[in-house]
């Protein structure tokens, strides 16, 4: 056989060769992943609402997945309507599991009533479990109640137990809720193998782990599915900032002491940006949780009494009971309990932080971005300068190369640019008017 007959037919072998790999690589891949199961895990924390109820019925109905399982440490469903989460759970086509763990995480209300709707209950010995009602804490939501989680007179029997109080999950299960107890994410999903759920009317038997022998006999118990750690958005998880009392309450009061730095500033920068994303977060913290109303406006007053000390220059009683008004705001921010409440400890740190703030920081950078370096206040008093802003009575000017605050008391308003005098100085505040004549 001639040699180039040869070649040619080892070129068509070739790139034969070529092709089949090219097409039945990617069919071999996918049957490779494909040979695990993927679980999907979902963090639920802090209290609820309806962002997350739409993100978990996402992942619920997601076909890349074989089960879902919810990792729970929430204290509550906040607000919204979880009404469709439910029937997403229940009507499930693939299974979910409901775990509330680890240790010390907690399961309260709409939360807690997840274990039972879900094909498996399952919580880590030492958290805490109960207080059902109310379902969501700003409405009035009846929830299903699944009687397949063992004996169905002993799960109504735990619903009642837990619908006024909470439980500390021991080492034995709570029929109806807590089918099983493991310390560990992993030992749960080892745990599941070989057992048995309905799901969407059908028998799903879970095969998730099998037994390893090593070449010296030891054996192990290994998972035989991937684990895949879900989270939403970042969006999502950005306004979630606030979801918990604590932050909410310090979004507020964080956001309206840099708006008065601001003002203070005299100029927008990056403060006013820092207040404007803080008090958009507050915001969002107010629209999902059981705020009090009272508790905002006391803050609100709070700022204010910090505020007219400031302006006087002289900290006191106003700054004392502003203070104190804070700590009363902050403890009672949110009507919820018993299922969930503002952290005392995180209230207290941010009062503190912001007593000293207005009573020390504020002062002292205020001051020093808002006089010159050879020229104090008392030295002010029949300086000439100019109007940066409109003075109608109040506004900015700029004296010897600084900004500051300042006021006029004369009928007559001043435009930007006109130019102004001194006459004397209440704090931080200019009170000025048309330059006088020399003689």
């Amino acid at each position: 056989m001639r040699a180039d007959t040869i070649a040619a037919m080892f070129r068509r072998l070739l790139a034969g060769t070529l092709l089949a790999v090219s097409i039945l690589a990617p069919a071999l891949a996918a049957e490779d992943v494909g040979a695990r199961p993927v679980f999907a895990v979902v963090d639920v924390t802090d209290p609820l609402d309806d962002r997350i109820y739409d993100y978990l019925e996402s992942v619920i109905a997601d076909p890349t997945v074989a089960a879902v399982i919810l990792k729970i440490d929430s204290p509550a469903m906040a607000s919204g309507d979880p009404t469709q989460l439910f029937a997403a759970i229940l009507e499930a086509p693939r299974p979910v599991v409901a775990w509330v763990g680890p240790d010390p995480a907690v399961a309260h209300g709409g939360a807690a009533a997840l274990l039972n709707l879900a094909h498996v209950g399952a919580a880590a010995p030492g958290v805490e479990l109960g207080h059902l009602e109310p379902t969501v804490v700003t409405g009035d939501v009846a929830v299903p109640f699944r009687g397949d989680h063992g004996d169905p007179e002993q799960a109504l029997a735990s619903a009642e137990r837990l619908r006024r109080s909470s439980v500390e999950v021991g080492a034995d299960p709570i029929p109806g809720y807590v089918d099983l107890v493991v310390p560990t994410l992993g030992q749960l999903v080892v745990g599941l193998d070989g057992r048995e759920v309905t799901v969407a009317g059908k028998p799903f038997v879970f095969s998730t782990a099998t037994t390893i022998t090593d070449e010296e006999g030891t054996t192990a118990t290994v998972p035989t599915v991937e684990v895949r750690f879900h989270k939403p958005g970042l969006w999502t998880r950005f306004l979630r900032l606030a979801a918990r009392p604590e932050t909410s309450f310090f979004f507020l009061v964080a956001g309206l002491a840099v708006a008065v730095f601001e003002f203070y500033a005299a100029g927008v920068g990056i403060s006013a940006a820092v207040a404007a994303v803080s008090l958009f977060l507050a915001g969002y913290g107010l629209s999902i949780l059981p705020v009090r109303p009272w508790a905002v406006a006391l803050v609100a007053a709070a700022t204010l009494l910090y505020v007219w000390d400031f302006q006087r220059n002289d900290l006191g009683l106003r700054s004392a009971l502003a203070t104190a008004g804070l700590v009363v705001a902050g403890v009672a921010w949110t009507d919820a309990a018993p299922q969930f409440g503002p952290n005392p400890w995180v209230v207290l740190v941010v009062v503190v932080g912001t007593a000293l703030f207005y009573g020390m920081a504020l002062t002292t950078v205020a001051r020093s971005r808002l006089s010159t370096p050879t020229i104090g206040r008392e030295h002010l008093v029949g300086r000439p300068g100019r109007a940066v802003t409109p003075l109608d009575p109040e506004g900015i000017v700029e004296i010897d190369g600084a900004r500051w605050r300042a006021r006029t008391h004369r009928s007559a308003s001043f435009a930007e640019g006109d130019p102004v005098e001194v006459l004397a100085v209440d704090g931080v505040v200019l009170e000025v008017g048309p330059p006088l004549a020399k003689g």
